[in-house]
């Protein structure tokens, strides 16, 4: 985490910093987020939209700075439908009417934009998604006093992914968080998988590989970044 990005991402904030460095083959799994970027290989920041399925990326060496927007978070700080996002990579400065070149600059923008959202706009879509973590879409509706129809309306409008692939992806992620070999079995049934060949399947799907084959390396071929 970068020290001095802490006033940005507070407890709560739904808003998460990391500045790392990195090269070679560099693995984005699917998010339910939507991420900024700034990378020194690159000219400016971009918005990387929420995304159901694995990138595999290789590249020179390079600094970058993520800013990930929880989902519910990210229509109120970036003041777009993110619906328009999904699986795409935009310039920053086309979002918000204005180039974004640095750290600093970033850093500036997005506390001021922190600062003037109204959590209100988003508490519904928060609380849906912390409710799909554990629940089907029908039992977070009536947990939220609200239909279905109107959950998965907003919900998608606001993360660009309906409820069903919110929680399909979330689970993935949870996978490749917490997976190890000879434990699937395991883990389907803490996660709420049907069974192990049910986890295997989604998790190939989502990765493009079988979980023994992600954990051994052996990945699909990486496209250049």
């Amino acid at each position: 985490m970068c020290r001095t990005w802490n006033t940005v991402c507070g407890r709560g904030s739904g808003i998460g910093v990391q500045s790392f460095e990195a090269g070679g083959t560099v693995v984005h799994a699917p998010d339910t987020a939507t991420t900024l970027v700034l990378c020194s290989a690159s000219e400016g920041a971009y918005v990387v939209g929420p995304r159901d399925r694995a990138r595999y990326r290789v590249g020179g060496d390079a600094r970058r700075t993520v800013v990930r927007l929880a989902p519910g978070r990210a229509r109120a700080v970036l003041d777009v439908p993110v619906d328009e996002l999904v699986d795409r990579v935009v310039p920053l400065g086309e979002v918000w009417g204005r180039p974004v070149g640095d750290e600093a600059a970033l850093r500036s923008a997005l506390l001021r934009r922190v600062a003037a959202v109204d959590p209100k706009r988003s508490d519904l879509v928060h609380a849906a998604a912390r409710l799909l973590r554990a629940h089907g879409v029908a039992e977070t509706a009536r947990a939220l006093a609200v239909s279905e129809r109107h959950l998965r309306t907003v919900f998608t409008r606001a993360v660009g992914l309906s409820p069903k692939q919110f929680a399909r992806v979330d689970r993935v992620r949870r996978v490749v968080a917490r997976g190890r070999r000879g434990g699937w079995a395991r883990l389907a049934a803490e996660l709420g998988y049907y069974d192990q060949a049910h986890l295997s399947r989604e998790f190939r799907a989502t990765m493009g590989v079988p979980p023994d084959a992600y954990l051994a390396g052996d990945l699909p071929a990486a496209t250049y970044c």
